[in-house]
Protein backbone atom coordinates (compact mmCIF):
# COMPACT_ATOMS: atom_id res chain seq x y z
CA UNK A 1 0.00 0.00 0.00
CA UNK A 2 1.23 3.46 -0.87
CA UNK A 3 0.53 7.08 -0.02
CA UNK A 4 -2.80 8.00 -1.59
CA UNK A 5 -3.98 11.44 -2.70
CA UNK A 6 -6.70 12.98 -4.83
CA UNK A 7 -6.31 16.31 -6.55
CA UNK A 8 -9.87 17.59 -6.46
CA UNK A 9 -10.66 20.08 -9.22
CA UNK A 10 -13.08 20.76 -12.03
CA UNK A 11 -10.89 19.62 -14.91
CA UNK A 12 -12.37 20.06 -18.37
CA UNK A 13 -12.12 17.25 -20.93
CA UNK A 14 -9.43 19.33 -22.63
CA UNK A 15 -7.48 19.57 -19.36
CA UNK A 16 -7.72 15.80 -18.84
CA UNK A 17 -6.44 15.12 -22.38
CA UNK A 18 -3.58 17.59 -21.92
CA UNK A 19 -2.65 16.12 -18.55
CA UNK A 20 -2.69 12.60 -19.96
CA UNK A 21 -0.43 13.68 -22.84
CA UNK A 22 1.88 15.46 -20.41
CA UNK A 23 2.13 12.35 -18.25
CA UNK A 24 2.70 9.96 -21.16
CA UNK A 25 5.57 12.17 -22.38
CA UNK A 26 7.43 11.81 -19.08
CA UNK A 27 10.56 9.64 -19.27
CA UNK A 28 9.32 7.84 -16.14
CA UNK A 29 6.10 6.73 -17.88
CA UNK A 30 6.03 2.92 -17.83
CA UNK A 31 2.62 1.74 -19.00
CA UNK A 32 -1.15 2.08 -18.93
CA UNK A 33 -3.19 -0.80 -17.60
CA UNK A 34 -6.73 -1.53 -16.48
CA UNK A 35 -7.46 -2.77 -12.98
CA UNK A 36 -11.05 -3.19 -11.75
CA UNK A 37 -12.30 -1.34 -14.86
CA UNK A 38 -10.11 1.69 -14.02
CA UNK A 39 -7.30 2.85 -16.33
CA UNK A 40 -4.04 3.53 -14.49
CA UNK A 41 -0.91 5.29 -15.70
CA UNK A 42 2.19 3.81 -14.02
CA UNK A 43 5.51 5.58 -13.59
CA UNK A 44 8.82 3.98 -12.75
CA UNK A 45 12.14 5.61 -11.94
CA UNK A 46 15.12 4.08 -13.73
CA UNK A 47 16.51 2.55 -10.52
CA UNK A 48 13.21 0.73 -9.78
CA UNK A 49 13.49 -2.82 -11.09
CA UNK A 50 10.71 -4.24 -8.87
CA UNK A 51 7.12 -5.17 -9.67
CA UNK A 52 5.53 -2.09 -8.05
CA UNK A 53 5.78 1.26 -9.86
CA UNK A 54 6.83 4.45 -8.09
CA UNK A 55 3.56 6.19 -8.95
CA UNK A 56 0.13 5.12 -10.22
CA UNK A 57 -2.36 7.71 -11.46
CA UNK A 58 -5.99 7.42 -12.51
CA UNK A 59 -8.65 9.91 -13.49
CA UNK A 60 -11.83 9.96 -11.43
CA UNK A 61 -14.90 12.13 -11.13
CA UNK A 62 -13.82 15.60 -10.03
CA UNK A 63 -10.15 14.83 -9.84
CA UNK A 64 -6.96 12.87 -10.29
CA UNK A 65 -6.09 9.96 -7.98
CA UNK A 66 -2.39 9.48 -7.23
CA UNK A 67 -0.82 6.60 -5.34
CA UNK A 68 2.86 7.04 -4.43
CA UNK A 69 4.80 3.91 -3.55
CA UNK A 70 8.14 5.66 -3.14
CA UNK A 71 7.59 8.78 -1.03
CA UNK A 72 4.89 10.69 0.79
CA UNK A 73 5.77 13.85 -1.17
CA UNK A 74 2.84 14.22 -3.58
CA UNK A 75 4.62 16.50 -6.05
CA UNK A 76 8.03 14.75 -6.26
CA UNK A 77 8.58 13.89 -9.96
CA UNK A 78 5.17 15.44 -10.71
CA UNK A 79 6.24 19.09 -10.72
CA UNK A 80 5.16 19.45 -14.36
CA UNK A 81 1.61 18.45 -13.38
CA UNK A 82 1.62 21.06 -10.62
CA UNK A 83 2.95 23.67 -13.05
CA UNK A 84 0.25 22.80 -15.61
CA UNK A 85 -2.47 23.24 -12.99
CA UNK A 86 -1.00 26.61 -11.98
CA UNK A 87 -0.55 27.75 -15.61
CA UNK A 88 -4.17 26.88 -16.42
CA UNK A 89 -5.24 28.68 -13.22
CA UNK A 90 -7.20 25.63 -12.04
CA UNK A 91 -8.35 25.86 -8.45
CA UNK A 92 -7.79 22.61 -6.59
CA UNK A 93 -7.54 21.00 -3.20
CA UNK A 94 -5.57 17.93 -2.22
CA UNK A 95 -7.28 15.14 -0.35
CA UNK A 96 -4.65 13.24 1.63
CA UNK A 97 -6.09 9.80 2.41
CA UNK A 98 -3.48 9.34 5.16
CA UNK A 99 -5.03 12.09 7.32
Amino acid sequence: MGFEYKIIAEFSEKHICEIQSLLEAKKEFDKKHVFDTIMFWDFRLSNNKGKIPNISISFENAGVYICRYDTSNLWENLQDLKEFIAYENIKYTVLDYQE
